[in-house]
């Protein structure tokens, strides 16, 4: 658990990207279990017990807010079998937006989703 962050931090140290910077006050703030201070974690990325988690929990957010994006990660796809996943998304939310659409009681849109749902799952063969 020490080194949960510690791939992490290496690959914001290998960005140029880590630029959390604490006030003055939680930068020199140590851990009053282990004794280890926010420094020690920036260069190592490892906390040295569990209480540095809580000690050092609003830097640590803040440097991870930092790397992660907002957008919604999907994973990579593989080129052979981009078409078959990308329709089966496709699908996927076609459904989902004719579930809404009735749920909604919005008829004439799920009667479009439903035709079209049925059109692509025809091609498919189910």
């Amino acid at each position: 658990m020490m080194d949960l962050f510690t791939e992490l931090f290496d690959m914001i140290d290998g960005m140029g990207a880590y630029s959390v910077s604490p006030t003055v006050n939680q930068y020199g703030k140590k851990c009053p279990v282990c004794g280890r201070t926010w420094n020690d974690f920036a260069k190592t990325g490892k906390f040295g017990c569990g209480e540095c988690y809580n000690t050092f929990r609003p830097l640590a957010e803040q440097a991870i807010r930092q790397v992660q994006s907002s957008s919604v990660h999907s994973g990579k796809i593989p080129s052979n079998s981009a078409a078959d996943i990308k329709a089966k998304r496709h699908l996927e939310e076609l459904k989902k937006q004719l579930k809404d659409a009735v749920k909604k009681e919005e008829y004439e849109t799920a009667a479009r989703l439903h035709a079209e749902i049925k059109e692509l799952e025809g091609g498919t063969g189910k």
